[in-house]
């Protein structure tokens, strides 16, 4: 029975917590962020921070270190959501630096097994579906950061500690926007960190190629892979079930991504709709995948 009331008092604990910071970052309590003075909202073309937002945050970190991933260690969630918060906080929301965001990956930060990394372009359902059911696969949003954001909207106010829920900008608004910022330094630290072989799955029925060259994965992904950690990248171009075939291995923008690859000394190989993979587009739509 001890050990039983011991671990009821710390979850009522954990509880405790996570209502105190929730009050802290939505206005309630005596750490409230406080307003720099009466200014009229800032008004963007992108929608405004999720709703919830630290109440979400907080559950997806606690459900990772308890229930997904265990292994990465004991990790502060409140204070990751402070230091969120702090990134974009009292700031121009259209001049957002890495910097603003570096202490915060530096912290969720932990080693990724090689051979295990999966990058992606415009082939978000599919991959991710994969991923999980191989289970040792890494994409960027199964790390705990990625995780814990994956989906998500924010951005703060110039002139007070607070979040905006009623509007964020967008890349039309200004490139240095929180999102744009974060998901770049996010996609370098992920990139740096691959090692072994690495997968990487495009889209071969995409009306823009499989490899758009102004796609993070071509500007930001491909250039900081590091040549002495990764031995190799499988490249998988899959179509959409039902088609079209509008790009596939040997198209000039593969064949180019393979020789920036081999003069980097980074073996490469390609493959057109990856068997494995296109098992699960075929479980998912049975009566359009006749014949494999």
């Amino acid at each position: 029975m001890a050990c039983q009331d011991a671990m009821v008092w710390t979850q009522k604990r954990r509880m405790i917590a996570v209502v105190f910071a929730v009050m802290c970052l939505s206005g309630v309590g005596v750490l409230a962020f406080p307003h720099a003075g009466n200014h009229h909202a800032e008004q963007w073309h992108g929608d405004g921070t999720t709703l919830n937002l630290p109440e979400i945050i907080l559950g997806r970190c606690y459900e990772y270190i308890t229930m997904k991933n265990p292994g990465v260690g004991n990790k502060d969630c409140i204070q990751l959501l402070n230091m969120l918060a702090a990134s974009v906080m009292n700031k121009n929301q259209c001049d957002i630096r890495p910097e603003d965001y570096e202490e915060l990956m530096a912290v969720t930060s932990y080693p990724i097994l090689c051979d295990r990394s999966v990058f992606w372009s415009n082939t978000n359902e599919l991959v991710h579906r994969y991923a999980n059911a191989a289970q040792n696969l890494v994409t960027m949003e199964d790390t705990l950061l990625g995780y814990i954001v994956n989906g998500l909207l924010w951005c703060g106010k110039s002139y007070a500690s607070e979040f905006n829920y009623q509007s964020c900008p967008s890349r039309y608004d200004c490139e240095n926007n929180p999102i744009s910022v974060f998901w770049k330094l996010a996609s370098e630290h992920f990139a740096k960190q691959a090692c072994g072989v690495i997968h990487v799955m495009l889209n071969g029925s995409s009306t823009t190629g499989a490899i758009q060259p102004n796609s993070i994965f071509r500007t930001i992904e491909v250039p900081n892979l590091d040549p002495l950690r990764v031995k190799e990248v499988k490249i998988w171009v899959m179509d959409n079930i039902e088609g079209p075939d509008r790009d596939s291995c040997g198209s000039p923008r593969l064949l180019e991504l393979e020789s920036t690859l081999k003069k980097w000394n980074i073996h490469s190989s390609c493959v057109d709709n990856y068997w494995p993979a296109q098992i699960l587009q075929c479980v998912s739509n049975p009566g359009k995948c006749l014949q494999v």
